[in-house]
């Protein structure tokens, strides 16, 4: 009996994994339908160039389009707390923060740079953080400061950014140095969930 229903789990188990394939690409199509009907039925595009937004698809003086890269809480499933899977923190800057929100009590701001580790490629690639014009954007972004974790070699792309409002040196785990760059513009690289 055990060997019967062995052999018919490894018949019925490869099938799996297609069926959920095919509902993905349903649901992508499905979604580049009432996303961009025309675009999609007109142009030599996937579905998920079409889902997912670029700053080239967003409305002028989108943040999708700014300078400054995803704050890491705006990424689907992201908080303050850390960086995602397959990044590190590759560098930090400060800012005089006068505002209210995270940090107002301190009036200093630290933003870290979650960067790609080296061999892992940006989830989905450049494109605006959870594919909303409102959000900067995600993995376009090549660049690093280097006073964190120096004995990773390379500059890849910045995924996403978190916020601190203690100095990354004195924080042990983050295995940055005190050399510090300070950026006053960046004071308004800021989103709600911070």
């Amino acid at each position: 009996m055990s060997a019967v229903l062995d052999v018919a789990l490894r018949t019925v188990q490869p099938r799996r994994p297609r069926a959920r394939r095919r509902s993905v690409r349903v649901a992508e199509v499905a979604s580049a339908i009432v996303a961009a009907p025309i675009r999609y039925a007109v142009r030599p595009v996937t579905a998920t160039d079409v889902v997912r937004r670029t700053c080239s698809s967003c409305p002028g003086g989108s943040r999708c389009c700014g300078s400054y890269s995803a704050l890491c809480c705006t990424l689907p499933g992201g908080d303050n707390f850390g960086c995602p899977p397959n990044t590190f923190i590759g560098g930090w800057w400060q800012c005089n923060y006068g505002g209210t929100d995270l940090c107002g009590t301190t009036n200093m701001r630290y933003y870290l740079d979650c960067s790609m580790d080296s061999g892992h490629a940006c989830p989905g690639g450049c494109h605006c953080g959870d594919n909303n014009c409102a959000n900067f954007k995600t993995c376009c972004v090549v660049f690093r400061y280097g006073n964190c974790n120096t004995d990773i070699a390379g500059i890849t792309p910045i995924q996403c950014r978190l916020v601190t409002c203690v100095i990354p040196c004195r924080i042990d785990c983050l295995d940055c140095d005190c050399s510090a760059a300070v950026d006053q513009t960046t004071c308004s690289h800021n989103a709600g969930c911070l």
